[in-house]
């Protein structure tokens, strides 16, 4: 007779998925980097199939269980530092930072959510929560982020119109209205806030471009209810239970 199949068993990426502890795609960038071990022996293949429920699953020296603790962290990125988990040119990553800390003891099972460029500073949320990562960087969450911009030219109240209601990018992409607070001009240099809700790549810099007011520094000050605040540039903090729920009342 022919032995019922065990639907438990799934892919290994799945698996780590089910147990939530990170994406599916971030999974099976793993697997592929060999840091992802089963019952002993490390494992490259996507399609290895897994108990998760009986199966040891090792990733980076830890084991990943169901009983998962989730950690949220703001960190206030500096200029330099990229986002990447390893980068092939030597620069600095957040990882580095996340290592550094001695408060976070699992830096190798978080990541950011979303991307800041190697030159723009401030807000970076890490979690090891991937479903809350997956909602606030769905495209279709409009999310809002903050940031505060200081360009070339002396913004004026047509300028401003127009970052408001959108700007059409080189690419003919027109972005979703912004809100701008807080300008102010002086020596034909320019700060402002803006909040946008959407993150295309390097949006804030290509739409202050697009005008003729070319960015000279670029900081994300808020992340949705989340706040920069003190928080001093390479420093992580913990979120509050407060910024936790309002981040997770903000995606439902």
């Amino acid at each position: 007779m022919k032995k019922k199949q065990d639907f438990r068993v799934v892919s290994l990426p799945r698996a780590l998925s089910k147990l939530g502890f990170c994406s599916r795609s971030q999974a099976e960038k793993l697997v592929t980097d060999g840091v992802v071990s089963v019952n002993g022996k490390v494992i490259t293949s996507l399609s290895f199939r897994v108990n998760p429920s009986k199966d040891s699953i090792i990733v980076e020296g830890a084991a990943v269980t169901k009983e998962k603790s989730f950690v949220y962290l703001l960190m206030n990125k500096p200029v330099d530092v990229v986002t990447t988990r390893v980068d092939e040119r030597g620069r600095k990553t957040v990882y580095d930072l996340l290592k550094a800390e001695r408060s976070v003891h699992d830096a190798g099972h978080l990541f950011p959510v979303g991307r800041l460029d190697k030159d723009t500073s401030g807000a970076l949320l890490i979690t090891n929560d991937s479903q809350l990562g997956e909602k606030l960087t769905n495209p279709g969450s409009k999310f809002p982020k903050t940031y505060k911009v200081v360009c070339e030219g002396v913004l004026n109240r047509e300028v401003l119109s127009e970052l408001s209601e959108g700007i059409e990018l080189e690419d003919g992409y027109t972005t979703m209205p912004a809100r701008i607070s807080k300008m102010f001009s002086e020596n034909n240099v320019s700060e402002c806030e803006i909040t946008v809700v959407e993150g295309k790549n390097r949006q804030i810099r290509r739409m202050f471009e697009s005008i003729g007011f070319p960015v000279i520094e670029l900081e994300r000050i808020a992340i949705g209810p989340v706040l920069l605040g003190e928080l001093q540039s390479g420093q992580i903090r913990k979120l509050s239970k407060d910024e936790i729920a309002n981040l997770k009342k903000h995606t439902h």
